[in-house]
């Protein structure tokens, strides 16, 4: 999926194990709004190398871990 691939270019180079983005920084860094088609799309990261560990709607958060 060619539009998240700006989103994990940005996970690649955090040097942290998880990253908590707000749903504005993940528009913002690759310009996916966060809505149906990213929930279904979580395969897509796992495949990439990072796990969707949480969308926060209240707090309006995603975070991501890195696989080990």
């Amino acid at each position: 999926m060619k539009t998240y691939r700006t989103l994990v270019n940005y996970l690649e180079r955090s040097c942290l194990t998880t990253e908590t983005l707000t749903f504005d920084e993940v528009y913002r860094i690759g310009g996916t709004f966060i809505d149906s088609e990213f929930i279904d799309s979580k395969r897509y990261f796992e495949f990439e190398g990072f796990t969707v560990i949480k969308i926060d709607f209240r707090n309006k958060t995603v975070t991501f871990a890195r696989k080990a």
